[in-house]
């Protein structure tokens, strides 16, 4: 019996480690290929052209992929790149299929983008949905009302970090725990099976 729990325990963690990075490098050899797909023929009907005999250089994708991001991060880093990224934006939204799975691919991505994670002021434990159970929740602000001080507490869903609920609390009712917010991500996307020391 506990040989089974055991398996399926240890299966469930690898499980959660090993989809975001099947899906991340899915994605990545999906573009790639497609990018691959694109230059092969032209450089083929190239090098007949000039060489006289068929030439193909593998990991052409992989390199234009590369390029292509780079050059789409020097672009939205200026002021009209960025004018045109909204625009562009704008569209997709308007898009009915298009426009719910970029706006859950964006939201996702902003939520472990460094700026976002560093406007987070703490972490800390909440008694939430009810009394005596508690939940995860990252500080974005503090508001005074009268002599009793109050913050605001973003608590994420799981495994969905994207999503969640704003509560207010009592800074007293708080229990901050001694963690990076990045640790406290991973607890929580991870379902509660990532190794992280909450310090409580």
């Amino acid at each position: 019996m506990q040989v089974t729990r055991h398996i399926k325990a240890k299966l469930l963690t690898g499980l959660f480690v090993l989809i975001p990075v099947m899906v991340t490098l899915y994605v990545v050899y999906l573009i790639v290929s497609f990018l691959d797909g694109i230059l092969s023929p032209v450089l083929t009907n190239l090098s007949l052209s000039i060489l006289g005999r068929s030439l193909y250089i593998p990991g052409l994708g992989l390199l234009l992929f590369i390029i292509i991001t780079y050059v789409m991060g020097v672009l939205t880093s200026n002021y009209a790149g960025k004018k045109l990224l909204s625009y562009g934006e704008a569209l997709l939204k308007k898009i009915p299929f298009v426009k719910s799975i970029y706006g859950s691919t964006k939201d996702f991505l902003e939520a472990f983008s460094s700026e976002k994670l560093t406007s987070f002021r703490g972490v800390v434990l909440t008694e939430f949905p009810h009394e005596g159970s508690y939940s995860l929740g990252l500080v974005t602000g503090r508001l005074q009302r009268g002599s009793t001080a109050f913050c605001s507490v973003f608590v994420p869903t799981t495994p969905n970090p994207t999503s969640g609920y704003l509560l207010l609390v009592p800074e007293e009712k708080l229990l901050f725990l001694p963690i990076p917010v990045e640790d406290a991500m991973k607890y929580i996307i991870s379902l509660g099976t990532s190794k992280v020391d909450l310090g409580w």
